[in-house]
């Protein structure tokens, strides 16, 4: 378990590198609230998807797709409240949760609408079987599993 909750935020730690590009100087300084908090998104993502990793391969896909989304409104969420926190130049009043909904709002516009989606997907998939396979959650084969239940079910 332990092994996988690593995995689970070193890969959140590759998510900010691929964030960092994508969101670029666009972010400025409050993207940094979603990059730290990168590696407990990354296990907040794998801790959802840990229960699918012997689901047949359609479920993963789509649940690749549920975690993807979910990633982005975390980290939304860390960039939106750092930027609510550090207030307008010259101390002016906002109101903060509308910067922090309108950065969830952009990290998924982001996602969808620029296109991305088409290639962070894939990529959150295979991501989650190697995070897997590396933790011994899979059955080794990186195929699509056209087995029922478990691979520990199997065995016995």
């Amino acid at each position: 378990m332990k092994r996988y909750v690593l995995l689970c935020a070193v890969s959140g730690m590759g998510w900010a590198v691929i964030a960092y590009f994508i969101a670029g100087r666009l972010g400025g300084a409050a993207l940094w609230g979603g990059l730290v908090t990168a590696p407990l998104i990354g296990v907040s993502a794998g801790w959802i998807y840990r229960p699918v990793h012997h689901w047949r391969w359609p479920a993963r896909v789509a649940m690749s797709l549920l975690t993807l989304y979910l990633s982005a409104a975390l980290f939304g969420l860390a960039w939106g409240i750092t930027d609510a926190l550090q207030g307008l130049p010259g101390g002016a009043s906002r109101n903060s949760i509308e910067v922090v909904y309108g950065s969830i709002i952009v990290c998924f516009y982001g996602v969808t609408a620029t296109g991305f989606v088409v290639f962070l997907w894939p990529l959150a998939h295979l991501n989650h079987w190697l995070v897997g396979h590396l933790a011994g959650h899979d059955d080794g084969s990186g195929l699509p599993s056209r087995r029922s239940g478990s691979v520990d079910q199997e065995k016995h």
